[in-house]
């Protein structure tokens, strides 16, 4: 390449670079802290930025829910702010899934059985569930924070027999009991 085409490339490299950077700030920008719908059936948050694009975080993605941080390209998903309401309902339908009455929950060391409906707690922004435990300072017990849900703890059933019964009578029992 002579000079002239050297000058030429140069000129063309500093448009292009002016182009990059025009589309650079038309970025939204993304905050941790926040939840961002995608248009890959994802609800995110972002709990950490890793360099310009790259960053760590928790929710729905591809309509599963992921629990652990990963690191996702941000601007590769269309990330748009979601709004309160989008966050609420996708929480509350995933709680509703989890968790039924009864159920013994542990969280943050609390322990107490599901006993009312899961609502969302709109003071702290997050999902939740009345139990039959006061040990928080009240029964409400959060199902879900910071990307970590509330555990279900497997109670063990004890069936008592009385008489005799075959094998298959008892599988039978048993299926039908625990």
């Amino acid at each position: 390449m002579n000079k002239e085409g050297i000058v030429q490339r140069l000129e063309e490299l500093k448009q292009e670079k002016k182009q990059l950077k025009k589309q650079l700030k038309e970025l939204p920008s993304l905050e941790v802290g926040k939840w961002y719908n995608s248009d890959n059936d994802s609800l995110i948050f972002i709990t950490e930025f890793l360099d310009s694009c790259d960053f760590d975080g928790y929710g729905f993605f591809h309509g599963k829910w992921e629990n652990k941080s990963y690191n996702y390209y941000s601007y590769e998903y269309g990330l748009v702010p979601a709004t309160d309401k989008e966050v609420e309902t996708a929480l509350i339908k995933e709680a509703k899934k989890r968790y039924k009455k009864g159920d013994l929950i542990s969280f943050e060391g609390h322990k107490g059985n599901v006993i009312g409906n899961i609502y969302w707690a709109s003071g702290s922004k997050c999902v939740s569930v009345e139990t039959n435990n006061k040990s928080r300072g009240n029964e409400n017990f959060p199902l879900m924070l910071k990307g970590k849900w509330a555990e279900i703890i497997e109670e063990h059933k004890t069936v008592t027999l009385n008489g005799k019964y075959n094998r298959i009578q008892l599988t039978d029992i048993l299926n039908n009991q625990l």
